[in-house]
């Protein structure tokens, strides 16, 4: 469930197009799923750091307004921090400015869920481990008290007592992302040769080895996937246009439900023997397949020049 906070200059709206920094807080209960929050952020183009100790927030925020690399920041400020009670009321208050825009994001949770969490995950509470509680009971009520000026400053509140983290991720990032017109998930073609080995950041790997091999064809043999002629003699093979189309009509199911999920990013590899001929003309002839689905894939030929 999201509350939005009255509207103000700092609101979520004010953080896209208005020329200054944008800077986001987020904040909220231990276990309220902050982390995946922050995720989403960075996933967008946020610079995020978790647990910055807040006396050196006015400092963070001036380095990034004199850095023209960086437009939109986000840090987590919570009660792991040994001196955060003191320095809630500066922080806030130091949001905004001539030159940034400040959004204050609030993540809450029920206590029955917090505590399942705190069970799955068998990490101790910040609270208890710092010595100020001695029970979850405890731990949430103190916590509760010590964030609620963040509370009250929040323009974006959310409850996530129901939440899966992928539609928490979700939420995040439609709020915050730029442009629409930008896949949500970055989706790149890899060709790559077996010979060299896997490709670690693959997702999905697919094996064309069974092509009939360019490299014994003479006069294909110093050429490679890039160059018509290896191309024709790749691509003109039957069983090429059947992995082609379906590869494709994989990817057609499965992309869309990938993306609902959450994903900042999805690899497809595609290996022959070398990663010089099969792979490279299967890569680039999905590119224009995967175009045609409305996606803008990236491609990287691994091996092409070894």
């Amino acid at each position: 469930m999201i509350d939005d906070g009255p509207a103000s200059p700092s609101s979520p709206s004010a953080l896209i197009g208005d020329g200054k920094l944008a800077v986001v807080v987020l904040s909220g209960l231990s276990g309220s799923g902050k982390t995946a929050a922050l995720h989403a952020l960075e996933d967008v183009g946020f610079y995020c750091v978790d647990n910055l100790p807040t006396p050196l927030v006015p400092s963070f925020l001036a380095l990034a307004e004199e850095n023209p690399g960086t437009r939109r920041v986000a840090l987590v400020l919570d009660v792991r921090e040994r001196l955060f009670k003191g320095d809630v009321a500066r922080v806030l208050a130091d949001l905004d400015g001539p030159r940034r825009a400040g959004t204050v994001i609030y993540l809450e949770c029920a206590d029955r869920a917090l505590v399942n969490r705190f069970k799955t995950t068998r990490r101790p509470h910040p609270l208890i481990a710092q010595g100020h509680a001695q029970s979850l009971d405890e731990a949430f009520a103190l916590e509760r008290q010590w964030l609620e000026p963040f509370r009250e400053h929040a323009d974006l509140t959310f409850d996530t007592t129901s939440v899966t983290v992928h539609d928490l991720r979700r939420t995040i990032r439609a709020r915050f992302e730029e442009g629409a017109a930008t896949d949500r998930m970055a989706l790149q073609l890899m060709s790559f040769g077996f010979h060299h080995g896997l490709p670690p950041e693959a997702d999905y790997v697919f094996d064309v080895r069974f092509l009939d091999n360019p490299y014994f064809v003479e006069s294909l043999r110093e050429q490679s996937g890039l160059d018509p002629a290896v191309v024709a003699y790749v691509m003109g093979q039957d069983a090429a246009l059947a992995m082609r189309r379906r590869i494709v009509e994989l990817l057609a199911a499965v992309l869309p439900p990938i993306e609902v999920e959450g994903r900042a990013a999805l690899t497809v590899a595609i290996g022959c023997t070398g990663g010089r001929h099969r792979s490279v003309a299967m890569v680039e002839a999905l590119v224009a397949d995967l175009v045609a689905l409305g996606k803008s894939p990236t491609v990287v030929h691994r091996d092409l020049g070894r």
